[in-house]
């Protein structure tokens, strides 16, 4: 677990939002993040856009740069859509809320209380960076002479804390539903409208240019605090979880009757008795999957700023899917948690906000909770009320921070407590901002001048949770680099995580990790894979030209790495497999090479909260060989013959549980130097597989098991008529892999036989090139537009890995 500053110290803190800047997967960024507060009476509040510093690959180090959007009195909820269909998010937000909420600002002159706003994304496809641009268009949403007087005619203060963008009534544009917390400057008692807007366009303009309003509940629902989206559960059109003074609460458009429904689903904490406790219901909630369910529980928060964390589990034999909402009956509430009060008048708790956590080992989500924290009295003469149950500074302060809760005994609502940061969280925003592939949990302090305000320094920060040994790590090992991956027996069936690694002679290779038991459909750019560990089975997406994959072919055979495009991908194995994807890469010069210079190897490891800037930006060079220490004794001398130091791969919950070692090699035209020997000392399972045949004849030659050199043989090895006479030659060509060439026990297909000292017993054997023997010794008169290099892996794997 680790934690990690984003901003600080911050003016004040309410509100963080994941942002993708841009839509579309033509421009697929890691998240970014926006992050306020509520700003002070006479100061306005900075709506600030963090750009994460993993989508600019010439700046890793540069932290998260910020961008400011606007600058806004009050501001409340925020959202992104792209209101103009231009591939760039643009901010829905409400402004101008007021101090408080017993002194709400009221619609029209001088204050405008209760705006509703869209920000235009200044960004375009030829300027797509937002640093360095002015302040973001204010286009307004909820305000018209029309609209005025609706407002007066309901009565109400239009401040809306919660904001859902969706197909709620329609499907041919975004519409936005705002719900107003209150309806007037202290009045808790008031139900309060639920406002809908739909825009207008008129090309070719395609931004909106007029908002319409309606109003699907004017009196239904007193302190909606929070809203969660479900999107094309009705029909094709959304509906919405709403948690407020009712309960958790599922609102909907009947298509048939063309009128708005609704349907509690709880009620959770029931009216007081006798001036208890000031709110009731629900104050926050999110839908949690469970299997394949994808409301398979809800989480909340429980009341308003209150003080229960809460479940709602599905009864036996209910409906999959949000259909199951429309019936309160098929849920039952338990309380997870009771945080107990935080206000001084025990009234409220610590608790403001609730999100769906993805865990890396299940397809059962998790979920966050943020806690506001609590202040102390103000003075002696102040006293906490008798119900308020902390009495020591520890106790105070263990109602702050970020919770994760995970189902133990979902039946049951048990759930296990992890507290991720000890931060004050007024809320979380989870997404994979890391780069991981594993979900991450932003947090903001929550500081709000004249309500709550504690002595840490206001911050926003991010954690990344989960288990290392289930995230991909690196580190540098002098001039190679130590990759620790996931064991796929520790992830759910549904995960395929994925690490891309090297840049290499036309491609690009990424570590796939496969679990057990579920048909993965890959990338169609991904046109070979190489197998390091278990088998895969590989179809079509049909099913058909199925085939097994194993981490090498029979003894001396050549085999297809080759796959279809895209394929479909399967462990039948409990433990799962892992394997290199092959992709061909657009930006680099690809083969056949007539010159080094073309041969393109560099990292292409991204920079995550596991893998430092140091390493993701190591480069990758070939090595002549003969600059090489090892080979000082002057034998591969002006021979075009190079190495690329590569990986050592390693599961990262055993630090002596190795894959493999990866390396590159290149040889020219006419060449055997690659070279000739018997592997003695060597005790891994060597396969080489062939990224470019350059001649197309190019492969492994080996020498008779009983094979003893005799003392000409470092001359013999470059006569290609003695050469011929004395081996066995497998070419291997583009996207084909080798088997073993090692000694192979008897009675078995692959089992090393091994030396005296344990290493495996190799015959004599190396890499020969296209067109032996046609050149000089070494070849030195190739004019460079017919110099064809062969370019291709070598994986060392432990010898334990062949035992069959």
């Amino acid at each position: 677990m680790t934690e990690t500053t984003i901003s600080q110290p911050l003016p004040d803190g309410y509100w963080v939002q994941s942002f993708n800047l841009t839509t579309g997967s033509e421009r697929k960024r890691l998240p970014d993040l926006i992050a306020y507060g509520l700003g002070f009476k006479g100061s306005r509040s900075t709506i600030r856009l963090y750009l994460n510093p993993r989508n600019d690959g010439e700046a890793r180090e540069s932290g998260w740069k910020v961008c400011e959007v606007a600058s806004l009195d009050f501001p409340i909820a925020c959202i992104p859509a792209d209101l103009n269909g231009n591939g760039f998010n643009d901010i829905i937000i409400c402004d101008n809320y007021g101090p408080s909420m017993n002194d709400l600002w009221e619609p029209g002159p001088p204050n405008f209380g209760g705006r509703v706003i869209w920000l235009k994304n200044p960004c375009t496809s030829q300027n797509p960076d937002p640093i360095g641009q002015p302040f973001w268009e204010q286009h307004e949403i909820g305000f018209s002479t029309g609209m005025h007087r609706q407002v007066h005619m309901f009565s109400f203060v239009k401040t809306c804390l919660q904001f859902a963008v969706g197909h709620f009534s329609r499907t041919d544009v975004l519409q936005v539903m705002g719900c107003p917390i209150i309806a007037r400057s202290g009045d808790f008692t008031s139900p309060a409208p639920v406002l809908l807007f739909t825009p207008t366009y008129e090309p070719p303009n395609p931004d909106p240019q007029s908002w319409r309003e309606e109003i699907p509940y004017p009196d239904s629902f007193r302190l909606i605090h929070d809203m969660k989206l479900l999107p094309g559960t009705n029909g094709g059109l959304d509906m919405i979880l709403v948690a407020g003074q009712e309960g958790i609460v599922l609102l909907w458009f009947d298509i048939a009757n063309e009128s708005w429904c609704h349907s509690i689903v709880g009620s959770g904490i029931p009216p007081p008795t006798a001036g208890e406790y000031k709110f009731w219901g629900s104050g926050g909630l999110e839908v949690c999957r469970v299997g394949d369910d994808p409301v398979g529980y809800i989480a909340a928060v429980e009341a308003f700023h209150g003080r229960y964390v809460s479940v709602y589990t599905k009864r036996a034999g209910a409906p999959a899917g949000a259909e199951a909402l429309k019936d309160g009956s098929n849920w039952t509430r338990h309380i997870v948690k009771d945080f107990g009060l935080a206000s001084e008048d025990g009234t409220t708790g610590p608790l403001h906000h609730t999100m769906a956590v993805p865990n890396s080992n299940s397809t059962t989500e998790s979920f966050g909770v943020a806690a506001m924290g609590v202040s102390k009295p103000r003075d002696s003469k102040t006293p906490f009320h008798p119900r308020f149950i902390a009495e020591n500074d520890s106790v105070l302060e263990s109602k702050q921070g970020v919770f994760l809760y995970t189902p133990t005994d979902l039946s049951a609502g048990t759930f296990s407590e992890e507290r991720i940061s000890a931060e004050s969280a007024g809320r979380i925003a989870v997404d994979d901002y890391s780069g991981t592939g594993f979900k991450d949990v932003a947090s903001v302090s929550y500081y709000v001048p004249h309500y709550l305000t504690l002595p840490d320094v206001p911050s926003l920060r991010i954690n990344t949770i989960g288990d290392r040994h289930k995230r991909f790590t690196a580190e540098r090992l002098d001039d190679k680099v130590l990759i620790k991956i996931p064991r796929p027996s520790l992830l759910s069936s549904d995960a395929l995580p994925t690490l891309p690694f090297w840049q290499l002679a036309g491609k690009n290779l990424a570590i796939v990790v496969l679990p057990h038991g579920q048909t993965h459909t890959l990338d169609p750019t991904i046109v070979a894979m190489k197998v390091i560990y278990g088998e895969v089975i590989v179809t079509d997406t049909n099913g058909g030209n199925r085939s097994v994959r194993r981490i090498a072919p029979p003894a001396k055979q050549s085999g297809t790495t080759l796959i279809p495009t895209p394929a479909r991908v399967m462990c039948e194995n409990k433990t799962g497999a892992v394997f290199i994807a092959v992709a061909n890469d657009g930006s680099s010069v690809q083969p056949p090479f007539n010159s080094m210079s073309n041969v393109v190897s560099r990292s292409a490891l991204p920079h995550t909260d596991d893998i430092s800037p140091e390493v993701a930006s190591l480069g990758f060079p070939f090595h002549k060989v003969q600059d090489l220490p090892w080979a000082s004794n002057g034998a591969w001398n002006d021979f075009e013959f190079y190495n690329a130091f590569g990986f050592h791969v390693y599961f990262n919950d055993d630090p002596m549980d190795r894959i493999c070692h990866i390396q590159a090699w290149t040889l020219g035209l006419g060449e055997t130097r690659a070279d000739l020997h018997d592997g003695t000392g060597t005790s891994f399972s060597e396969i080489h597989y062939c990224l470019s045949n350059g001649g197309g004849e190019g492969g492994m030659l080996w020498f008779p098991d009983d094979f003893e050199p005799g003392p000409d043989f470092l001359e013999e090895e470059m006569n290609p008529e003695w050469v011929t006479n004395n081996t066995e030659r497998l070419v291997v060509p583009d996207f084909e892999e080798h088997g073993p060439l090692w000694k192979v026990r008897p009675d078995t297909e692959v089992t090393p036989m091994l030396l005296k000292n344990g290493a495996v017993d190799y015959p004599y054997h190396g890499w020969l090139s296209s067109r032996f023997g046609q050149y000089g010794r070494p070849p030195t008169d190739i004019p460079p537009p017919n110099q064809r290099f062969d370019v291709w892996l070598a994986f060392e794997f432990p010898l334990y890995w062949f035992q069959w």
